[in-house]
């Protein structure tokens, strides 16, 4: 699944209107601080979230069209306060399909009726998108599962500690997993990263080891890896607590995933969710990564992306220059805050004006009115 066009007013606290962006399989949301970059990745993720996790929707509105094996699917939504004003409440949806020429209106909702396919059915929580509502339904299920594979990464505060914490790993997930043999099942489970390559090494150990050449090649001071029990680092837990561990060069200690730094940490976290991207495809969201880091965490990261956005789609925002200067231009999407309506311009708009040259265009870039003066 991907993100094929985006616009949305209103969604999220700010009430912030994001002007209609095209995305396609890599993006990189640039512009000055304060311009919108994260607000925008905050209202896409949250949007997927209200569907599939039912979590708190804004006043506002979205209109958003998705891709799924080849079928586009276009779902505006519109939300106001309820009748008490102490939620908020859908007020209009649709969903059109695109398949070729064939073009099918799926869903047309409002407060007063419910259309499906042509058929009128009863009245349904306005507090639940139709996405939600009818996701079993064979017609609704590929934008659902597209939804649910929406991925966002946050590295500040403490969502990057999170993943390094120690964990029993749920028996009933690897026995799910070992039977299935589908790494979207990991995907979509709630294990830390430890479980998780716990699970690879036992489960997919080809994709393990290849996780772990990368991380290597990133960090070469590092001789060796391996799963440990938490009980060796003097934390006991019931059932398996498995812990990523590294020893350094020159150093016979083992070092636990928590002790690592943040940009050994973020590493390993990005190659783990690349390596088990659903077959089908994702949407990855990433926050400026590179805070912190130094050059070699930093230097591997546009490869890998280029690598995997074959298959997934990647939206991420940054500011350091050796990531915009390896991201095509055409792949760029510069975003212009004026009040609350944030305005974009795509990167191939600017391919023919800024040239070929990586150095060229990032000068060009940082001394370009639309990105210079991002906020009005």
């Amino acid at each position: 699944m991907k993100i094929l066009s985006y616009e949305a007013g209103g969604a999220s606290e700010n009430e912030i209107h994001f002007s209609k962006i095209k995305f396609g399989k890599l993006n990189l949301l640039v512009g000055n601080s304060g311009a919108g970059k994260t607000r925008l990745l905050n209202t896409i993720f949250n949007a997927a979230q209200f569907v599939v996790q039912k979590d708190k929707f804004y006043i506002g509105f979205w209109d958003v069209t998705l891709e799924h094996n080849s079928v586009k699917y276009r779902w505006i939504l519109e939300t106001g306060k309820s009748d008490d004003e102490s939620a908020v409440k859908i007020t209009k949806e649709s969903i059109v399909s695109y398949d070729g020429e064939k073009e099918t209106t799926l869903v047309n909702r409002s407060l007063e009726s419910f259309e499906f396919n042509g058929n009128e059915l009863p009245k349904l929580s306005h507090k639940e998108s139709s996405i939600a509502l009818l996701q079993d339904e064979e017609l609704i299920k590929p934008i659902y599962r597209g939804l649910s594979s929406i991925m966002r990464r946050n590295f500040s505060g403490a969502d990057l500690e999170h993943e390094a914490i120690f964990q029993s790993l749920p028996q009933a997930a690897l026995k799910k997993i070992k039977k299935t043999k589908n790494l979207e099942d990991l995907f979509h489970s709630n294990l830390n990263l430890s479980c998780k390559l716990y699970i690879l090494s036992e489960v997919f150990k080809e994709t393990y080891e290849k996780i772990c050449v990368e991380f290597k090649a990133t960090f070469p001071f590092v001789s060796e890896m391996k799963l440990i029990e938490a009980d060796r680092f003097g934390f006991h837990y019931p059932g398996i607590v498995p812990v990523f561990a590294l020893k350094e060069k020159f150093n016979d200690k083992w070092v636990p995933l928590n002790e690592f730094s943040s940009g050994m940490k973020k590493v390993l976290l990005i190659l783990s969710d690349i390596y088990i991207l659903p077959e089908e495809g994702c949407v990855y969201l990433i926050d400026e990564y590179e805070n912190s880091l130094g050059v070699n965490a930093i230097n591997f990261f546009p490869s890998v992306l280029f690598e995997a956005a074959s298959k997934s789609q990647f939206i991420i925002t940054s500011h350091h220059p050796y990531i915009i200067g390896n991201v095509p231009v055409k792949d760029w999407i510069i975003l212009h805050r004026q009040g609350n309506t944030v305005h974009v311009k795509q990167g191939d708009e600017l391919e023919e004006k800024f040239g070929k040259s990586k150095q060229k265009a990032f000068i060009q870039l940082i001394n370009d009115p639309f990105y210079a003066e991002g906020i009005e």
